[in-house]
């Protein structure tokens, strides 16, 4: 079980990831692991996270990183895309096909170790971009339109969430990193709260914007949020929720309906 979620920002990428993990064999869960890292930063500037079987998570960063040092990621972002959609098939296919093969002794259970799901943030061409690639490893640009995504199977609590964090919170707008991590933060914080099992504490969050380097030039730089400062964000949720309550007690609180009149006597 897992839920990873990525945010569009007007001055970088934040991604955020719950910290459980479920164990299992042939579709049967058989433990689950807490205080597991599902987002990995690649080359300093690069920040991936998988939904699925671990061993292709490997592997699929592992190509990732391979196209970075190879200097394949140039060019315009929808560029970018269709590259590492050919790079993740690669790898797809033939588990898929796997699957096919052994899901005729074994039934459906074979295909849950080829279904995967990717979340990726990363500069192209000067810009901190989001992008997501599906089961067949299609890719989706996230935009300021659509500035969100989710994955695993926390996203059926967290798109809606979200998409009401859009309207009240950003405004509709491109919301900023500090906005963000906030609104991460949340969505994480209520996925937990609310899924009936298998999305648990701790909480990561990653921020992919510009930093000054040793040099003092500004470069994209990816890194996690340190404990305090998770702690800090925790509590502006706490503070929003307790905000509602209080609008709940006074202003929100329906008025007293009048008396109605009394029906007039018979004729």
């Amino acid at each position: 079980m897992t839920l990873i979620i990525g945010i569009r920002c007007s001055d970088g990428i934040v991604l955020g990831a719950d910290g459980s993990a479920t164990l299992g064999a042939l579709g049967t869960h058989t433990a689950r692991q807490q205080s597991v890292k599902k987002l990995q930063i690649l080359r300093r500037d690069a920040v991936i996270g998988l939904s699925g079987p671990v061993g292709l998570g490997q592997l699929l960063s592992a190509s990732l990183e391979e196209a970075i040092d190879k200097n394949h990621l140039n060019g315009r972002v929808e560029h970018v895309a269709a590259h590492l959609r050919g790079v993740f098939w690669k790898l797809i296919e033939p588990e898929m096909q796997s699957a096919t093969i052994a899901g005729r002794v074994i039934g459906q259970a074979a295909g849950s170790s080829a279904i995967s799901h990717t979340i990726l943030a990363l500069p192209v061409q000067g810009r901190a971009e989001l992008l997501q690639f599906n089961q067949q490893a299609s890719p989706e640009i996230a935009t300021d339109q659509l500035p969100f995504v989710a994955i695993g199977s926390g996203q059926m609590i967290a798109d809606p969430f979200l998409a009401f964090i859009r309207r009240v919170v950003w405004c509709m707008k491109t919301p900023t990193v500090q906005d963000g991590i906030f609104s991460a933060v949340w969505t994480l914080r209520h996925a937990v709260e609310t899924n009936p099992g298998g999305i648990a504490e701790p909480i990561e969050i990653v921020v992919l914007q510009k930093a000054k380097n040793d040099k003092g030039k500004e470069e994209f730089a990816a890194r996690e949020l340190d404990p305090n400062q998770l702690a800090e964000h925790l509590e502006a949720v706490k503070s929003a929720e307790n905000k509602l309550a209080e609008w709940r007690k006074t202003v929100g609180a329906a008025p007293d309906a009048p008396t109605p009149p009394p029906p007039p006597p018979p004729q």
